[in-house]
Order: C-alpha cells, then structure tokens, then sequence
C-alpha cells in the first residue's frame, strides 16, 4: 500500500510568537462554503502515469488456486537475477508489464525515483546497468504469496536480497499472470547497508575513567562538535541523529524548546495518537510489550526523552540558530545560541532540517478580530485544554484532526460547542480502517508484533500510481463499511468526501497532510447532537458578535482556529534565511514520476537535507538518508540519476 498520514505531523513549533515575528505568520484567506472538493485532484500532485490496476477481467487469465508461490516466484527471481547480473537492460525490461513500475531508493539511482512503463524502465536499465551489477539473489521474509485482495485483482508477491557492488539492497517484486506468463507489474529496489561501512558495535561499557558516566555524558554534550547538525530534536530529529551515530558520523540536536519530547508533551492535553502504535517505533527501540494501543501525547513525549537519553543523543535544548551561512563551495558556518547562555559557531558538513512539515499556524485574516471582546481567540496551537470554559460556547473552526479533538474535548465537558466546516472532510472509522491499513503490522494474540523491517519493504514500496488505483479502491470499500457512520454524520450536516482524487486518506496524507480525521470518538457526539455543525465561515467580528456569512450572528466564548500551519519553507525560512529557503526546492507533494519532493533527497542546496514524516515514514526513511549521508562522506556514492 502508498504511505498512509497516520498522525498529525509532529509540530516543533514551541514558542509560536516568536517563530511568527521571523516568519511573519501565514494568512489564510476563508472563502465561501461550497461542495465542490476540499482541494483540487492536482494540488501538490504532478504524477503524470497512473493505469489502472492490471484485473484478471482485463488480463484474460487469472491466478490458479492451486498456484505453487514459491516455485513460480523462484522462476521470475531466475530470470531477475540473469538480467540484472548480465546487466541485459532489454532482458530486465521484457519482464515487466507494459505499464510496469520499477521503483528505487538509492541501491541504483542514488535518489528517489520511479520509472513508469517499459519505455521509462527500459531507458534506466540501458544507463544505470553498465555501472550497478546485481548479484547473490536470495528470498526474504515473508514467503512467496499468490494474494488477492479484490475480487477481480491478484498478484503474486515476494521480496529478495540482493547486493551490487556498493550495498546490501532488498526488492518487493509483484507479478500477474498474464496469457503470455508472468510479468513484473511492480519492483521496488532499495538499498539496505553500505558494504564496507556496517552500523558500529555497542561500547563495551565498563566504567574504567575518573569520573561518572552522567558526567562523561555531559561534558561530551557540552563540546559536541558535530558532523551532521539536526535542527529539530522531534521524532525526525532523533531518528536521524541516531541512525547517524550508528554510522560512525557525529550528530547534534538543536532543539528550541526545554525538554526533549515537549513537542508531544506541551500538545492540547487530551490528545492520543489516532492510530495503533504497531508500526511507529524510532530505530534501535521499540515500544515495550503491553504498552498502550493508541499512544497518549504526554506518554509519546517520555517515550522520546526516554529515547535521546537510551541511546545517548547528543542534544542542546533551550537553543536557537542564530545565524547559518554557506561559502561557494557549500561548507557551513551555523552559530547557535546554546541555552539562552552563550553564543558557539559550528562548521558541520551536513545540516538536516527536521522541524516537521510544519510551517507557521496559518490563522485568518478576519475584518474585526482585534475588536472581538466577547471571548477569546487563538489557534489550535496555543490551545491545550477546554476544561476553563465549561457553561461556556465554544467555536472550532476547521474539521480535520486538531479540530474534531478540540470539540470532542468540548462536548466531553459537556460545553455547548459548534464545528464550523468550510470544506468536505475525509472520516473513516478505526474499526475498519485499522485492519486495511496497518493490519499487517498488528500484534498476534501474544502481544507479540512481527518485524518490522519485514512490513516496512512490503508497505513502504508501493509506487504511487499503483498505490493510488488500490486507495481509490480501499476508500471506496471503507465508505461502503463506515455507510451508517457518514450518514449519520451527513445527516447533522457534516459534510465528507472520499478524499483527493478519491484515494481516502492516501493522497491527502502525501499532499496537503489535513483534511482527514480518523474517528477517535467525536463522530458519535455530532450524530448525537453533542457536537453541532454549521457549514461557513465567519466574515467579519463586531465586538461581541462573530458574523458568519449569510449574516448569521454568533457569540462565542472560546473561537479556536484549527486551520492548520503553512508549509515548511517558512521554518526553513525563519531558521536558516532567505539564502537558503530562496534555493531550496518544493516540500512535499508527489512529483511527476511519483516521489516525494525534496524530502529525504537534494533540496537543490548543497549539504542540506529535510527529513519530515509520521512515525514509520520517520523510521524508515531515515535509515535511507543516513546511508546516503555516510556514503556521501566515504566517498563511495555515485552521482544521484538525473535522466
């Protein structure tokens, strides 16, 4: 399956005045309600090769029960293995669909990217083979499997190892059985260890100097001189700065806020995340057996204070860039305010940017807010609980996530609150969405989850074009499941939609990362009345009233804006200057071939790197970045793909 947003991005934004007098905060123009889409099918979306999904209707043959996986999918690896070891470009290709995918990370093209169709596939064949040699074929878990997961669509899926002459690398291959024999319909390589250059052994451990290990650490942390410096201590700060360190390159966390983890803490208070934690460990430490299904914020933040300190991070908390700077040849001059104490100048050779997709709180423009005297106003982010304002009203503009807890936090309070809607909202059910989407990662009756380096290959390589016609799909399935849920909620006048380009939560999640909510509970309080909706906007404030357009007049206590944050550019902005934001190319989004943009790969500014994502994507890719960083620095990376 494509990348699911499982969680609200992390928001590393603690002291919100002051990244808003250097970014000078967002505002979001408010238009009239309407039914048209929340957004357009290509916002932030320019993947140009979508097909639909190769069914046994269209293919003319289907899949035999009694097919035998594993003798069938040895045969294609046979024919895999001659290709890419021979590197017979026009052999590797013949083995695809003529709307294949052939989809990589780093093990060929030293980037992200995806080839679609043969012609694509066959011109990235003929220029990366002569370079890349494959060898040493061998099955992984989990064994070969003929799985079918519509009626009308099967596919035979298994992953093998692999290794070239620079890395250890892993492919998932899924095939269909075709009149002609079995074709490759999709093929994700990735790299998985640098050979050479394995992660480093633990310490030995025995305390044989003059002075404590808490001591060590902190003199250690006070000079740290880093290699790579993190801008951001949240989940991708510390994913990448350990995975750094377990490469032997030297990281250093610059986190502005007090403590490691206040990101999660310092949340509204009565948040939890909206998915089963099964899939969201940091590397090298795993959530411990028995702990709760859906992660409580406060319990998430000690979680990652638990995890700067287990696996010794380097951190400076309470810190500020003050000022970054590159010469021509791209080297670094970063000075910091450590600890609002002293001032130290760094020169790593990498600077990773991991403040979340996250910009500024995006607020509205409202003619009248300084006027408003009846209630109070403020955003989303500087809200953390409602427990102030009971027998009081309460307005929450904004139905994706942050807006659906704060009101649900309302009517468990009993307070009299309204969700004022101005776009469609995509709601699916825990019940059915869990299974669908992270089912795989799911814990067997003992407790016990599988691993995850198995499930990240399989759930991690889908190519967005057969990622989206699958979503379509899924979304369709789950409204058909979730149909009294949304009439109920439809009934009450909440409005929903089954998302960009009709995909659920998919391309949301790889997009915009809002519009969606996972019910966590306040679906029933607006079927029940608990929570009322109103479709619009407010258009102006007088001091005591709040005008929704069509004239409505409304008083309220409490207006809380849960209108999102702009895009990362702004934090880059604001931390690094207009130098390096002015070159630094698009955030997020899916480009033309189906990759993420900028994100995990050159950002068109030497030696800077974003990492951003929800808790697995954290995990995943930021082994990738680490390895592409530690060749980078041995010198035995090629040139990233550029055809």
């Amino acid at each position: 399956m494509a990348p699911i947003a499982i969680h609200e991005i992390e928001q590393n934004i603690n002291n919100v005045a002051d990244l808003k007098a250097k970014a000078q905060a967002k505002v979001i123009e408010l238009q009239a309600p309407s039914h048209k889409p929340a957004v357009a099918d290509d916002f932030m979306y320019d993947f140009k090769y979508n097909h639909a999904l190769p069914t046994t209707d269209v293919l003319g043959i289907d899949i035999p029960e009694d097919c035998d996986a594993q003798k069938e999918a040895g045969l294609i690896v046979d024919r895999l293995s001659q290709a890419m070891s021979s590197g017979d470009a026009n052999a590797f290709t013949d083995l695809f669909l003529d709307y294949g995918v052939w989809r990589d990370k780093l093990a060929y093209t030293w980037d992200y990217r995806t080839f679609n169709f043969t012609s694509a596939i066959g011109k990235a064949a003929t220029d990366l083979f002569p370079q890349t040699k494959a060898s040493n074929f061998q099955f992984l878990a989990p064994a070969p499997k003929a799985s079918r997961p519509y009626p009308d669509f099967a596919q035979l899926q298994f992953v093998v190892s692999f290794e070239t002459e620079l890395v250890h690398a892993s492919a998932v291959i899924n095939a269909v059985l075709t009149k002609q024999g079995w074709k490759i319909y999709t093929l994700y390589t990735v790299a998985e260890q640098l050979k050479g250059f394995p992660e480093r052994q633990p310490a030995d451990g025995h305390m044989n100097e003059s002075t404590s290990w808490e001591k060590q650490r902190a003199a250690k942390v006070d000079a740290a001189d880093p290699e790579v410096l993190v801008i951001g201590g949240g989940q991708n700060g510390l994913a990448i700065a350990a995975r750094c360190n377990a490469l032997d390159m030297d990281a250093l966390i610059i986190e502005r806020s007090a403590g490691i983890g206040d990101i999660w803490k310092k949340r509204y208070e009565y948040l939890s995340l909206h998915f089963p934690h099964w899939p969201d460990d940091l590397p090298y430490f795993s959530y411990p057996k028995h702990w709760p299904t859906y992660t409580p914020a406060q319990k998430q933040g000690l979680y990652m204070e638990w995890y700067a300190s287990a696996l010794e991070l380097n951190v400076w908390c309470s810190s500020t860039i003050v000022k970054a700077d590159q010469d021509d040849a791209g080297n670094w001059t970063v000075v910091v305010n450590k600890e609002g104490q002293e001032t130290r100048t760094l020169h790593p050779k990498q600077v990773i940017m991991a403040t979340s997709l996250c910009g500024v709180p995006s607020m509205p423009a409202i003619p009248g807010m300084s006027d408003y005297k009846a209630g109070i106003i403020r955003h989303s982010s500087a809200h953390d609980s409602s427990k102030n304002f009971v027998g009081k009203k309460v307005c929450v503009v904004g139905t994706s996530s942050s807006g659906f807890d704060t009101a649900f936090d309302c009517s468990r309070r009993g307070i009299d609150v309204t969700l004022l809607q101005r776009s469609p909202t995509y709601i699916m059910s825990l019940t059915n969405a869990v299974p669908r989407a992270i089912g795989n990662y799911a814990p067997d009756a003992d407790g016990n989850r599988p691993n995850l380096e198995e499930q990240d290959r399989v759930s991690f390589g889908t190519p967005t074009g057969p990622g989206e016609e699958l979503g379509r799909r899924n979304a369709k399935v789950l409204s058909e499941l979730d149909q009294t849920l949304l009439e109920g909620l439809n009934a009450r006048g909440l409005r929903t939609w089954l998302g960009q380009r009709g995909t659920g939560v998919v391309t949301l999640g790889q997009t915009r990362n809002g519009g969606f909510y996972f019910d966590a509970g306040a679906c029933e309080h607006v079927i029940d009345g608990r929570i009322k909706v109103e479709s619009g906007y407010i258009e102006r404030f007088t001091a005591d009233k709040a005008i929704l357009n069509d004239g409505r007049e409304r008083q309220f206590d409490l207006i809380v804006f849960a209108t999102g944050y702009s895009n990362t550019i702004d934090s880059v902005r604001a931390t690094l200057g207009d130098s390096v934001a002015d070159r630094c190319g698009p955030i997020w989004g899916i480009d033309e071939e189906g990759e993420i943009k900028t994100v995990y790969r050159e950002t068109d500014v030497p030696n800077f790197w974003l990492m951003a994502g929800f808790l697995p994507m954290t995990r995943y890719h930021s082994k990738l970045l680490a390895l592409r960083l530690k060749a980078l620095k041995e010198g035995v990376s090629l040139a990233p793909y550029k055809a």
